[in-house]
């Protein structure tokens, strides 16, 4: 062998056929979701359709759920002229329906979750040499692909315990009809030692309540700037991370020695990042604060002693696929819900609490603040002054 010559690396062909085979892939990433979604949720395995006999017991209870909202008169202020219909899906039907409302922000997700390729720390291509500059086509490639394979995943294991539309306050377009997954019903009836017909029932008064408030669209519009922004920011801490790695490893010797992998996770937000997940965080516990007001104001007499709702409410929120899903989009479940109790809690005995809410909910200027959300008496006294 010439001196001159460099000695043939075992992986240069591979790396090489591997990026050509990505490249005429042309994989579509919403396919590449969806396919993720299905080996998750699996064949033949009971979920690929609905149980008459479940269907039976479920289907009936929605015309009692929409006259006892009816007649709630925060929720009977929102609820449209004609109420949605309800359909008894399957959690296949639910993964496709997740996938399709949510896809912008899955595609903004995913662009996240991979990163960008970072350059080498001043290197020109030329003194990258081939593999390295290889290694970094196949990791612009491989990136996309396995973010967007996470998170058909990710959507594809929580739609198995998915019970309803808005069983997790995502933003979802409007329409005429709202969906409940009968096999998850049953499921978290058992779990609790609940009756089915009454988790049945009490899930689908809180459906009417949370669509016909996330709908509104003071919350829809902001919940998608609040989440877009997020995500943003997620975009560019992932590639922020990646750059240092980069740049440590290559320009500092001792870097590598002394990396503390953990440090990659635990990026610290800008102000502007606290405010805005402060204000989505609001946002939701906004519509799950008139959703706990609502159904409360018919909960007794309907359920009678209900404590199997608040053991409802831990067991949905400790189910990894729900909390995994749910943090991948900033949210907090337990923050959420305490906070959400907590204004809840500290507005039923305000005269001017029902019209407050209705203001908020149709006025973004009236829409608390977080700091007026976790002291409601600033924010009743707000809107007073405001008229």
């Amino acid at each position: 062998m010439d001196d001159s010559e460099e000695p043939v690396n075992p992986f240069q062909f591979m790396l090489s056929d591997i990026a050509k085979a990505l490249g005429a892939a042309n994989v579509d990433p919403a396919e590449l979701r969806r396919q993720f979604s299905a080996l998750a949720l699996g064949a033949g395995n009971g979920y690929d359709s609905v149980d008459p006999g479940l269907r039976s017991r479920v289907e009936p209870l929605w015309e009692i759920a929409v006259r006892y909202v009816s007649g709630v008169p925060l929720a009977a202020s929102l609820m449209p002229a004609s109420p949605p219909s309800l359909v008894v899906q399957r959690p296949s039907d639910y993964a496709e329906a997740l996938l399709r409302d949510l896809a912008p922000y899955l595609d903004m997700l995913a662009q996240s979750l991979a990163g960008g390729v970072p350059g080498m720390a001043g290197m020109a291509p030329a003194q990258m040499g081939e593999i390295a500059s290889l290694a970094a086509s196949l990791s612009a490639q491989i990136g996309p692909m396995f973010a967007n394979s996470q998170v058909g995943s990710i959507c594809g294991h929580y739609a198995l315990g998915a019970v309803s539309d808005f069983d997790l306050v995502l933003p979802r377009p409007k329409r005429n009809t709202l969906a409940l997954e009968a096999s998850a019903v049953a499921r978290q009836a058992e779990l609790i030692g609940a009756p089915l017909e009454e988790v049945a029932l009490y899930l689908m008064m809180r459906e009417l309540v949370v669509s016909a408030a996330a709908w509104q669209p003071v919350i829809a519009d902001r919940y998608d700037t609040e989440l877009r922004l997020y995500l943003l920011d997620l975009k560019a801490d992932a590639a922020r991370m990646i750059e240092r790695l980069s740049q440590g490893a290559i320009s500092d010797p001792e870097f590598l020695a002394n990396f503390d992998p953990a440090s990659l996770l635990t990026q610290d937000q800008s102000p502007a990042q606290q405010a805005n997940l402060a204000e989505m965080a609001t946002t939701l516990a906004f519509v799950e604060a008139v959703a706990m007001l609502a159904v409360g104001q018919i909960r007794t007499s309907v359920f009678g002693n209900s404590q199997w709702i608040e053991r409802l409410g831990e067991s949905r929120d400790e189910e990894p696929a729900r909390v995994m899903l749910a943090t991948t989009f900033g949210i907090d479940l337990a923050e959420v819900r305490e906070r959400a109790r907590r204004f809840g809690q500290r507005l039923r005995d305000a005269d001017q609490a029902l019209d407050s809410l209705l203001a908020a909910l149709s006025d973004a200027d009236k829409f608390p603040s977080p700091q007026e959300f976790d002291d409601p008496q600033i924010w009743l006294l707000r809107l007073q002054v405001e008229g």
